[in-house]
């Protein structure tokens, strides 16, 4: 609600589901199992590549449906009452790979060696850094931690600038920086 009153706009709340969630002794509630993403911009019209966050498609039928009542009504005349019907027509026998990506993402946590509790996984953050930013853009990240998102970025050809407040995690953000991209992206 801070953010929005500064200005940004919230476009979506994405609920990240995690499969193995951290156990809690708790007996008046249930484990939390997930946790919200937001996504926010700075005006209404802002940069989101929709292919680059697409998902594998599930079904393993065609798209279309020939079997609607209506479904070739607006093609057969000028109306435009049916146009829903006949497009899902005219997508009939379309054999899907991907599809839009859903709101819910359901992605497992993963440890990693050294650094804190609340490491975000690779996975989680990839589609985040791929659907809103160009190669060569700049990513913030204002809570840097481990360093994750900092290592995605620089593996998707964009540039970060992070923030951290615990300067005990910047050894581990170097390590981690290096391993995954060389040496020539530590000192950025």
């Amino acid at each position: 609600m801070a953010l929005q009153a500064d200005g940004w706009v919230l476009r979506q709340t994405i609920c990240w589901a995690k499969p193995n969630p951290m156990p809690e002794s708790v007996r008046d509630r249930c484990t939390k199992a997930h946790e919200y993403i937001f996504l926010l911009s700075k005006s209404e019209r802002y940069f989101y590549d929709h292919e680059a966050s697409k998902e594998p498609a599930v079904s393993e039928k065609p798209a279309g449906n020939k079997r609607h009542k209506y479904a070739d009504a607006y093609a057969a005349g000028n109306s435009e009452e049916h146009r829903t019907k006949a497009g899902l027509l005219a997508l009939q026998g379309v054999e899907w790979e991907t599809r839009n990506r859903r709101s819910v993402w359901t992605v497992a946590t993963r440890p990693y060696v050294g650094a804190h509790f609340a490491v975000y996984p690779p996975e989680l953050i990839r589609p985040c850094i791929l659907a809103g930013s160009r190669p060569g853009d700049v990513v913030l990240d204002p809570f840097m931690g481990s360093g994750t998102t900092a290592t995605v970025a620089l593996q998707h050809g964009r540039k970060y600038l992070g923030c951290e407040l615990n300067p005990e995690y910047e050894v581990l953000q170097r390590e981690r920086i290096v391993r995954a991209v060389g040496p020539l992206f530590a000192d950025l």
